[in-house]
């Protein structure tokens, strides 16, 4: 189930982001890095999403969080994805790109815009978004990491 997400839901969706990030960007991220980028807990970071004008869902699995996204639908831009290590490859990720992809089309968005971790790019590419350059991305909380800049035509 696909929820929006409540402030309660923050300490979780950090939970998920931090262990994801650790998990699964081993192989295209220094552990410097990760740990810079994921090492401390930073709940806030959904606090300010939300005040910069981030809609943010939750995906449930027996009433915990497993999953996330976050899109701003007036910047044109998909924020995040993660999914909790433990249901990669669960099809969690897909069902919540769709819901994030149908939700935009629906509001009128023809072309969405994301700055992909490099270990993700596979998994939009499969979803319809382009690689259009490379370039360091500032994260929420000033880490500078390698990413990828793409769009997808909705």
């Amino acid at each position: 189930m696909i929820r929006e997400a409540k402030p309660s839901d923050y300490e979780s969706m950090d939970s998920v982001f931090r262990a994801s990030a650790k998990k699964l960007c081993t192989a295209s991220y220094d552990k410097e890095v990760i740990e810079a980028w994921a090492g401390k807990s930073w709940p806030e970071r959904f606090v300010k999403g939300a005040k910069e004008g981030n809609n943010q869902y939750v995906l449930l699995k027996d009433d915990v969080v497993v999953c996330f996204g976050s899109i701003n639908l007036e910047k044109k831009l998909l924020v995040s994805l993660f999914v909790s290590p433990e249901f990669v490859g669960q099809g969690l990720g897909q069902i919540m790109i769709e819901f994030l992809l149908d939700m935009a089309k629906s509001k009128g968005v023809e072309v969405l815009h994301l700055d992909s971790s490099l270990n993700a790019v596979n998994f939009y590419s499969r979803n319809g978004f382009k690689e259009k350059a490379r370039c360091k991305y500032k994260t929420q909380n000033g880490v500078l990491m390698e990413s990828v800049q793409m769009e997808c035509s909705l």
